[in-house]
């Protein structure tokens, strides 16, 4: 009976030294510096919260994590550019949900935003707040439904350009509100913002931290938060689902998306160490500071909200026939 333990032991070592493989890319990973690839310009929003991301996580891993910013083409560039990155977990994507909004704007592209990427996770989420030019007569949401179907197109409510997060919101709010506005597209949020300041356009519909400086201008009124809840930032200003316009909801959101085939331990391993970093008092207090709110989703849970906005961005999409140039 003993002479038998020796070659039981041989056998289980075999097998767990088989195992090892398995292992060994997340115990040794990452042996060089990260790097998360921003779909914008240095400045704005997602820019902020990814280089917030890599900062805590270079501190949390003792690793290097960087930013490379590769504007353009709706994010297209930055999306497939990791879209094509070789699946090893270095070249990851700072996502948003213009990844959900592309793939029905631009249908032939040389990859599929959604499913040649693999979803680390979603840690931080902005719902869009519908501000007015004070102007406006309308105090309320309802109040500006009201004022819309009394006057049907003459409100006109801005974006930063066409298939743009701010033109989805107001086409979402034309759907759920069977009303009628005039889509005016600028080149970029800041002239959006300005014109609503200025009186050209009556509703802007954009995540709070667009219009959080401005606010306290009286140029402009808060009227909603296109969401479930309230934003702690901004706790005086009603949901829509209070007014009674419950999907009347839509909010940019933040996460980490590697390309397709990367390895599922180094998946698990970005995804334990994000949940680290938004546990964080510092972490959290710099995303609420900039108008997102913590959220915390597995890959898998990542994965299924991204398929369901892009189904639902879609079929707007394509109600409301918007096209890009």
């Amino acid at each position: 009976m003993n002479r038998s333990l020796p070659s039981l032991s041989r056998r289980s070592l075999v097998i767990g030294l088989s195992a090892l493989p398995l292992l060994g890319h997340a115990q040794g990973y990452p042996s060089k510096p990260v790097t998360l690839v921003v779909g914008y310009a240095p400045g704005g929003t997602t820019d902020i919260v990814a280089r917030m991301a890599a900062q805590a996580l270079s501190v949390g891993t003792g690793k290097t994590f960087i930013v490379e910013n590769r504007g353009g083409g709706s994010t297209t560039i930055a999306t497939g550019y990791v879209a094509k990155a070789a699946p090893d977990g270095y070249t990851l994507l700072a996502n948003e949900m213009t990844q959900t909004i592309v793939p029905s704007l631009f249908p032939k592209l040389s990859f599929d935003p959604v499913k040649d990427l693999a979803p680390v996770t979603v840690f931080a989420e902005a719902p869009y707040v519908l501000v007015v030019n004070s102007n406006v007569p309308a105090k309320s949401l309802r109040e500006l439904v009201a004022l819309a179907k009394a006057q049907p197109g003459k409100l006109n409510f801005a974006s930063g350009g066409a298939g743009s997060g701010p033109h989805i919101a107001g086409e979402l709010l034309k759907a759920v509100a069977g009303i009628e506005m005039t889509h005016v597209a600028y080149k970029g949020s800041g002239p959006a913002v300005q014109d609503l300041l200025g009186g050209q356009v009556e509703v802007l519909i954009t995540a709070a931290p667009t219009v959080s400086a401005q606010l306290a201008s009286g140029r402009m009124r808060p009227l909603a938060v296109a969401h479930s809840k309230r934003l702690s930032s901004l706790p005086n200003v009603p949901t829509a689902a209070e007014a009674g316009f419950p999907e009347f909801r839509i909010a940019n959101w933040f996460g980490l998306a590697a390309p397709k085939g990367t390895p599922s331990d180094v998946i698990a391993f970005l995804h334990a160490e994000v949940q680290k970093m938004i546990k964080r008092a510092d972490v959290r207090e710099k995303l609420l500071a900039a108008g997102a709110e913590p959220v915390s989703m597995t890959p898998a849970e990542a994965a299924r909200h991204i398929e369901t906005e892009a189904r639902r961005w879609a079929e707007l999409i394509q109600k409301a026939g918007i096209k890009v140039d």
